[in-house]
């Protein structure tokens, strides 16, 4: 039996032999570990933190003013000078910072939004962006000084603009005019889907849309502003040239889009082919890629220092070759056009070799946070982003593994082995790292993939371990190799061993892509359960003391969470071109019309449902006349009308839900859920759910809340 006690000082003690008292006493001294070890590891913990309060601050439904923003800063602040000791506090003050970096932030690139559809727009303005699709179509981010057509308050900072037909090939800076069509940010494909609009506001714009006829060069001084980028952008351009022209066909686009970015030639079916495969990562200018080509110069410089014995035996050249390194990768940066995944990459390896310029560890966790931080604080969006999320969980395992790895490769060293021992040790533990790389890089990037993409590759530890090698060998080092020696006129020679490596990963990459269930796609699995997922992989990875344990219930919380996902059973398109249902079988079925297919194509993604739409469309629940469908949804009625029924006016008797593509004007309504042109026009698209004998209406701009990147439609101006 267990008694509790007060001493003379007032404080409670449990005395006796029992459970209870060995528990609870058990469970004081691990908590007390935990917060004498981690509370000396908080930078380890920052940018978790972080993170935390960049999550909260886009989690709100209403934009918060700046009266809670300065009383968050103020008592951060006055947190850390008064109690900067107590690591509690300490993290209180790392959530709360990362909360106002975001609201800074979003209100640094705030942009005015278009709120309607706007035709014929008068646009002039520098173009600071250009991506050739095809030599007939281009997609233009334009820095907008003139809109006639346009309310002065709606005029954006942005706007990304499709151009086709016969077109001039515009450089960074020049100034155009044309004629456009405007559109307001997209909202959600449906309620809680990814809100692209919103990664567009962060850019700064304010618009998307298409010119309606050729644009005009009316200026080509570019302002100083953008005559750097200009210059990178020719360089690029050229080494885009001069690649395709020693590797022809797809090959030449995928070592194009290596060596500068560009991936708009890529075939279709190669791009499927990678991601199922689970190497589409190799595609992407990374932190896989940045650490190649820095790695290849680090080593290369290291090695023809140490040529010399005065230089290796005398002079720091591990720190010059570092130098060296960080050199290269910012030029490959700047020639890379740097993305956001790029720029992210790039300072992850700037750290690493700053960490070598003052004798630390290269790899490590503590690099991480640091690199974790700059990123959040500087531009915290990144936190809701996908490429984000899964390079930092991947490099957040590596370097968790990679210390343990080490730690008992040291251990294993001090026994002498004889030869045999020596060399199959070394074998084995480059099998066994690169698996394990493979596999940890795989699982834990997958949570955020599953969440965004609802695509899964099983085989990607296979395909990376056979891969890997030859991209780290064969293909990004030659990449470097042929770079520096364009000037002399001699990348061939590295470009054709480039081009064997490539068509090595493409064998490699086909033959993966064949095997059964390759790129296995699964229903996305809901934000909640994404986030306890990523933080159960981090209480695993991060900790150092029992406060690792915790990593258990937050995994078997993210995945009870995501297996008890309700299911949507009417999905409504945001202009009511179609409508989808879930049949019998669970699987979503779209009307047979087959519009809207994007739309229906993203439904569909999300229930990891593989089918395209005009198959899905194929499916048995639909009954459709001239003027209206009709089909039976868990035992509700749900008729759609269609366009043409506006003359006559129907309306369906004893029909539960009705869907119109026109205003029905209280002419008629379903006795559970009626929607309408009109309701689609102020709240996006419309998700309906049925709960026994209720139903639950949710809509893309009611999740979307009143936020910075919302629009609120207004009326098409006459």
């Amino acid at each position: 039996m267990a008694v509790v006690e007060a001493d003379s000082t007032g404080a409670l003690s449990v005395k006796g032999q029992g459970h209870l008292a060995l528990a609870v006493g058990r469970l004081h001294r691990g908590l007390a570990h935990a917060a004498e070890v981690e509370g000396a590891r908080l930078t380890v913990w920052a940018p978790l933190l972080l993170a935390v309060g960049v999550w909260g601050f886009f989690g709100l439904r209403q934009e918060p003013g700046w009266p809670l923003g300065i009383a968050m800063a103020a008592t951060a602040a006055g947190l850390w000078w008064r109690f900067r000791s107590f690591p509690i506090v300490v993290a209180l003050c790392l959530m709360l910072s990362g909360f106002v970096s975001a609201q800074l932030r979003s209100h640094w690139v705030a942009t005015p939004l278009v709120k309607s559809y706007s035709p014929d727009v008068h646009l002039a303005g520098r173009v600071s962006d250009v991506d050739r699709k095809s030599a007939k179509r281009m997609t233009l981010l334009i820095d907008v000084e003139q809109a006639t057509g346009l309310l002065p308050e709606d005029i954006p900072r942005r706007v990304r603009l499709v151009a086709t037909g016969s077109l001039p090939q515009p450089r960074l800076g020049d100034r155009i005019e044309g004629e456009a069509i405007l559109l307001p940010l997209p909202l959600p494909v449906e309620p809680g889907a990814f809100d692209h609009g919103r990664s567009l506001f962060f850019q700064s714009i304010g618009a998307t849309g298409r010119f309606t006829s050729p644009f005009v060069i009316r200026d080509e001084a570019a302002p100083m502003r953008y005559r750097l980028w200009r210059g990178f952008h020719a360089i690029r351009a050229a080494i885009s040239t001069r690649v395709t022209a020693v590797i022809a066909g797809p090959l030449g686009s995928f070592a194009d889009a290596l060596i500068t970015g560009e991936r708009a030639s890529i075939p279709k079916a190669m791009i499927e082919s990678l991601q199922n495969s689970g190497l589409f990562h190799i595609l992407s200018i990374s932190g896989l890629h940045m650490a190649m080509v820095a790695g290849a110069a680090f080593w290369l410089v290291r090695a023809l220092l140490a040529l010399s014995p005065t230089l290796a035996l005398t002079r720091p050249i591990k720190k010059w070759a570092a130098t060296a390194a960080l050199a290269v990768a910012t030029f490959y940066l700047l020639l890379a056009e740097g993305g956001a995944a790029t720029e992210r990459s790039y300072i992850m390896i700037a750290v690493m070799f700053f960490a070598v310029l003052v004798d630390r560890p290269a790899v490590s966790l503590h690099n991480l946070a640091v690199a974790g931080v700059i990123i959040l604080l500087t531009a915290p969006e990144q936190a809701a982003e996908a490429s984000f999320q899964m390079s930092f969980m991947a490099v957040m395992g590596l370097a968790e593994f990679f210390e343990w790895w080490n730690g008992r490769r040291l251990r294993d060293d001090k026994a002498p082995p004889g030869r045999l021992r020596y060399w199959g040790g070394k074998l084995w533990n480059l099998i066994v790292g690169s698996l394990a790389t493979s596999l940890i890089a795989g699982v834990l990037s997958g949570i955020p993939a599953a969440h965004h993409f609802g695509r899964l590759a099983p085989y990607g530890i296979v395909s990376n371990a056979l891969a890997l090698p030859v991209v780290g060998v064969a293909v990004m080092p030659m990449a470097l190799a042929a770079v520096l020696l364009m000037p002399f006129g001699l990348e061939s020679i590295p470009l054709q061993v480039m081009e064997q490596g490539l068509r090595s990963v493409m064998m490699i990459s086909d033959w993966i892509a064949g095997w059964p269930h390759a790129g296995y796609s699964v229903p996305l699995i809901p934000a909640g359960s994404a986030i306890l997922l990523s933080l159960g992989a981090a209480f695993l990875a991060i900790p150092r003391s029992g406060l690792r344990w915790a990593c258990v219930p937050l995994i078997v919380l993210g995945l009870a969470f995501g297996f008890r996902a309700r299911p949507v059973d009417i999905l409504v398109e945001e202009r009511t071109e179609t409508v989808a249902a879930r049949g019998a079988d669970g699987r979503l079925v779209p009307l047979p019309e087959g519009k809207a297919r994007y739309a229906v194509g993203r439904w569909l993604t999300a229930r990891g449902d593989r089918d395209t739409p005009s198959t899905a469309a194929r499916r048995p629940l639909w009954s459709c006349t001239a003027s209206q469908c009709e089909a039976t949804v868990q035992g509700k009625r749900v008729a759609f009308l269609k366009k043409t029924a506006e003359v006559l006016k129907p309306c369906p008797k004893g029909a539960d839900v009705v869907i119109a593509q026109y205003p029905l004007r209280r002419s008629c309504k379903g006795t559970l859920v009626t929607v309408d042109r009109f309701d689609v026009w102020r709240r996006g698209s419309h998700a309906i759910a049925f709960t026994g004998s209720a139903v639950v209406v949710r809509t893309a701009r009611d999740e979307q809340g009143e936020r910075l990147w919302s629009v609120t439609p207004r009326p098409r101006r006459k």
